[in-house]
């Protein structure tokens, strides 16, 4: 089984969002930034119409994956993600 969790995507600024872009660029960083903990990051995700953005990806976890071990992992700068569980 699997735990569902939102990851909530913001940049510092829009100079990180004109670095990261959306889309495939935006995962491909999110999937290396989790490489190993073995998350199910889709592709597709939803997206505030701010400037910069606020994107809100669903993202599929192990069950005995621990939300502090995720929430320590070292996010690349001008990117912040936080880490929701609503079955909790």
């Amino acid at each position: 089984m699997t735990k569902d969790l939102t990851f909530d995507i913001r940049y510092d600024n829009e100079l990180a969002h004109q670095y990261y872009s959306d889309g495939s660029k935006l995962t491909d960083s999110i999937r290396e930034t989790y490489k190993g903990k073995h998350l199910d990051i889709p592709d597709e995700f939803e997206s505030t119409l701010t400037t910069p953005p606020i994107h809100f990806m669903s993202v599929s976890a192990p069950d005995d994956a621990k939300l502090d071990d995720l929430r320590s992992v070292r996010v690349p700068p001008g990117l912040n993600i936080e880490i929701l569980d609503f079955e909790m």
